[in-house]
Order: C-alpha cells, then sequence, then structure tokens
C-alpha cells in the first residue's frame, strides 16, 4: 500500500474522530428554547444557553426548557363535589411558559428529565390537587351549570399559585364537561326535569297572568268608553234643557203655526184644546 493511501485513511479518521468531537461540543437550542448546561458530575451552570448554535464542555450536557407557550391537556382527571358526588373531569387543557430566569431553579428540582416528564408527573399531580380543592367548593349542580367557569377559574388560581416557584406562568385553563357516576347521574336527571317542569308552570302562570291583564284592560276600556259616552249624553241633554225658554218655544211654536185657531172639544171630561191641527 502507498504511503499516499495510507496517509488519506489516516486523515479520514482523523476527519471522523474530528467531526465526532465536534458533534459532542457543538450544540443546537430551537427556537423557543433555553439550554441548561450541566456535566456528568452534577454541576450545572448559571447561564443559560439562548436559541442558535453553541459550543459546550466535553463532559458537559444541555436540557432544553421552552419557553414559548405549551398546551398540555390531561383526561379522566378525578375529583368530588361539596355534596360528595364523585366526578370524573373529561379532560382539562391549560397552556404555559416557563420564565427563562428559573429554568436553573427547575432543573435543580427536578433533575436532567425532558419537560415532557415533567409534564406527565409533577404537573399533571399538582393540576390533579388543584381540581380537588377547587371543585369540593361546589355541588354537582354548580359544576353542571353556570359555576362550571367559576371552577375553572378557581383550578387555575391554585395550580398557578404552586407551581409558579419553579418558574411555570399558567393561563387559558379550560374544564371539560365531567363524568358522574350512575347514581349521580340519576340524581341530577331528576333535579334537570324538575326544574323543567318548574319553568314549565312559571311560564303558564305568566301567560294566565298576561291573558287576565289584557282582559282586565280590555274591559276597563269598554267601561271607560260608556262612561264617556253616557258623560256625552248627558252634557248634550243638560245644553238642550238650558237652552229650552219659554221665548224659545213660543217662537217655534209661532214658526209651526199655519194661521189655524186651536179647536176645543168638550165633553163628560172637561174641555181639551186640540194644537195639533194649527201647527201641521
Amino acid at each position: 500500500m502507498s504511503k499516499f493511501k495510507i496517509g488519506a485513511i489516516v486523515a479520514g479518521v482523523f476527519l471522523v474522530i474530528a467531526l465526532f468531537i465536534v458533534s459532542m461540543l457543538v450544540v443546537k437550542i430551537p427556537n423557543g428554547y433555553v439550554g441548561v448546561v450541566y456535566s456528568a458530575n452534577g454541576g450545572v451552570q448559571d447561564e443559560t444557553l439562548p436559541q442558535g448554535w453553541h459550543m459546550i464542555g466535553f463532559f458537559d450536557k444541555v436540557i432544553e426548557y421552552p419557553i414559548r407557550l405549551q398546551t398540555v391537556e390531561y383526561h379522566d382527571v378525578p375529583s368530588a363535589s361539596s355534596d360528595g358526588k364523585n366526578l370524573t373531569i373529561q379532560s382539562i387543557s391549560f397552556n404555559y411558559q416557563v420564565e427563562p430566569d428559573k429554568v436553573v431553579q427547575a432543573f435543580n428540582t427536578f433533575g436532567a428529565i425532558p419537560i415532557s416528564q415533567i409534564e406527565e408527573s409533577y404537573l399533571r399531580t399538582r393540576l390533579a390537587d388543584a381540581t380537588r380543592k377547587a371543585i369540593s367548593k361546589y355541588t354537582v349542580i354548580d359544576i353542571y351549570g353556570e359555576k362550571s367557569s367559576n371552577a375553572a377559574t378557581d383550578i387555575q388560581t391554585i395550580f398557578s399559585e404552586n407551581i409558579k416557584s419553579l418558574g411555570f406562568n399558567v393561563s387559558d385553563l379550560t374544564l371539560g364537561v365531567p363524568t358522574p357516576d350512575t347514581k349521580t347521574q340519576e340524581a341530577i336527571d331528576q333535579r334537570v326535569q324538575a326544574s323543567q317542569e318548574l319553568e314549565r308552570k312559571t311560564t303558564e302562570l305568566e301567560i294566565a297572568k298576561k291573558e287576565a291583564e289584557r282582559k282586565r284592560v280590555e274591559a276597563q276600556g269598554q267601561a271607560d268608553a260608556k262612561v264617556i259616552e253616557a258623560e256625552g249624553v248627558a252634557k248634550s241633554n243638560e245644553l238642550v234643557k238650558q237652552s229650552l225658554t219659554s221665548e224659545l218655544i213660543q217662537k217655534q211654536w209661532i214658526d209651526k203655526w199655519n194661521g189655524q185657531v186651536p179647536t176645543v172639544n168638550g165633553g163628560n171630561e172637561g174641555l181639551i184644546l186640540d194644537i195639533s191641527s194649527v201647527t201641521k
């Protein structure tokens, strides 16, 4: 084998070794993450690595923590209401971010484990605990009704307080529909049915009240109309009465007189004056 070939082989070997060494000393931090540098003997650097390419020590390792918004969803979270009803929350989702200046503290707490493992262990446990504490303040009807959003807010508040010291900031927690046990579901169905029946009767009562009010107003209107009409007739009669003076009656009689003298009829009953013949 020629010296040239031997030199090429040696150079190739050195190149492979160099590339291997470089791959161990150069790391890339993805966008939206920071890196915590630690050594095999347990030491950790206070300064974190931002996104991009970085050189590290030969015995150093890097673990990444997300500083951009992350979304997590857990399923089948157990809880119990204030009236002792067992519930299983079908899903609870939330967003979180890790504060960059607290990732070293998080590393010192959890060690060299990926963020996904922290989500499935620490965060899930803390969320389950917050859910139990929050739901225990509400009845099962509250959780199914208008106070569901209040329960979700309480869960987020308790959850945030529990994990904020390690740099986890929680937002937009959403509470899914709870699944009750069989007896609880039967009680809920009975409560809903009773509520619907009460609502139906209330509606019927309101309709009856409005119909009665309509008839009352209508009858009052008719009565008022008759009163007005009677008042008008009475007023008209009063005006006529006031206008019938003796002079006016005499004038009207004269206007109707045809020039004939009234006739007088006699009999056993006495004299009767007939003026009908003189006013025609």
